[in-house]
């Protein structure tokens, strides 16, 4: 029999994508799949004990200039609100985050299906984390910037 992780290896494959296989925990079956499209890694799950479930994930860097731990965690909170079936996690000392779907559509077919939907959703909650995050950090950049003008007098 086929193992959960070669048949979705395979249908990543089938897609045009290399895909690097590796064991998490043999012992529980548990698998990772990386492979790239559009120029970003992504990781799926795989898990033989449980052949309906899955998890897709990929990783966003945060600028180093927009690095504030309380204020992302809570832009991720509200981004969160419009994806609540996407999770984000702050990881590598707050310089990214993961974003995370946990999908379990009951069997390798379905979940390849509409796999590259929930690729998308992934990469689409990823892309608005950011976006947020980026200009949260620009308008308080410049708010900041207009109180100390405005404190030292200037116009």
């Amino acid at each position: 029999m086929t193992s959960i992780r070669d048949t979705v290896a395979r249908f990543i494959e089938s897609e045009g994508h290399r895909v690097d296989a590796s064991p998490l925990d043999e012992a529980e079956g548990v698998s990772e799949l990386l492979f790239r499209t559009r120029g970003q890694v992504f990781s799926v799950t795989t898990f033989e004990k449980n052949p309906g479930a899955f998890t897709i994930s990929t990783a966003y860097e945060i600028p180093d200039w927009a690095r504030e731990r309380g204020q992302n965690v809570e832009t991720l909170a509200r981004v969160n609100d419009e994806f609540p079936d996407i999770a984000f996690l702050m990881a590598h000392d707050d310089g990214l985050f993961i974003t995370t779907s946990d999908e379990t559509p009951g069997s390798p077919e379905a979940f390849t299906r509409t796999f590259w939907e929930r690729v998308a959703r992934v990469r689409t909650a990823g892309a608005r984390a950011v976006e947020e995050i980026v200009d949260r950090t620009e308008s308080k950049a410049a708010a900041e910037k207009f109180i100390n003008s405005f404190m030292r007098g200037e116009q």
